[in-house]
């Protein structure tokens, strides 16, 4: 059985990020060096590498520490995600109750969508998807929704990105040309369908959430081929999540789409 070690320095900068969270103000080098009882030689490499990955900034004239911009944007992000998956969550759970499957919400990290919450049924039949799943974006309905409203810039960086990898540049085209060509029809239909390019036997649809900052969410909904055919997903299903969508986006303060 492998034994893991305690990462002291690790501890040590989590405890000075966490003491200057709770205080909400700026200290010196001798002020953090007392607070976590610990050298100022360690506490001051400490410092100057937290400062360099934009988790402390220092100010040069009155020689302080306080909280960067990473861990400010963290802290935003994790209160827009647990706002997200509470205004969600009704949206979710009536769409799920009305067509007996489960319905899902996902969000964009890098270059893949990930499950952050989920209604459940309790249908054998149900596919199971677990909250934390990582998914693909190019070859998934949630995926699509989501690459097919961001800006240009954002959308060809992620683009280059996935690429890299010989079987994904081969699914896309060259320069993404032939996911290009699906991220319109997405926008005309204001839905985004998955049939079995992901999982074979298994189809799903799905929208884009928008918020103040951009979109970086879905709902998708994704059941077996044998359940439910293209056609239904897109007459029967797809306006309703659109609908649900849209007023999930309003509720986050997006007033962009109607």
């Amino acid at each position: 059985m492998t034994r893991w070690k305690f990462v002291n320095s690790l501890s040590l900068g989590l405890l000075i990020l966490e003491k200057l969270t709770v205080a909400k103000s700026s200290f010196s080098l001798s002020e953090i060096s007392k607070i976590v009882d610990a050298p100022k030689t360690t506490i001051f490499r400490l410092l100057k590498t937290l400062c360099e990955l934009d988790y402390l900034k220092y100010d040069i004239q009155n020689r302080k520490y306080s909280l960067g911009v990473k861990v400010i944007f963290l802290d935003h992000l994790f209160l827009q995600n647990l706002e997200i998956r509470e205004i969600a969550r009704p949206y979710l759970e009536r769409l799920s109750q009305e067509w007996d499957k489960g319905v899902n919400l996902l969000m964009l990290d890098k270059v893949e969508m990930v499950y952050v919450d989920r209604a459940k049924v309790h249908n054998i039949r149900d596919l199971n998807v677990n909250v934390g799943r990582r998914i693909s974006l190019h070859n998934t309905a949630a995926g699509r929704a989501v690459l097919a409203y961001l800006d240009k810039e954002k959308l060809l960086k992620i683009i280059s990105e996935i690429e890299k990898d010989p079987k994904i540049s081969l699914q896309i085209g060259k320069n993404g040309n032939k996911l290009l060509r699906v991220l319109h029809e997405v926008r005309a239909n204001g839905f985004a369908i998955c049939d079995e390019e992901h999982t074979r036997g298994v189809r799903a649809i799905a929208v884009p959430i928008f918020t103040p900052e951009g979109v970086n969410y879905a709902i998708n909904m994704v059941v077996a081929s044998e359940l439910v055919s293209i056609g239904e997903l897109r007459k029967e299903y797809g306006p309703n999540l659109i609908k649900a969508g849209n007023e999930v986006s309003k509720a986050m303060g997006y007033y962009g789409r109607t």
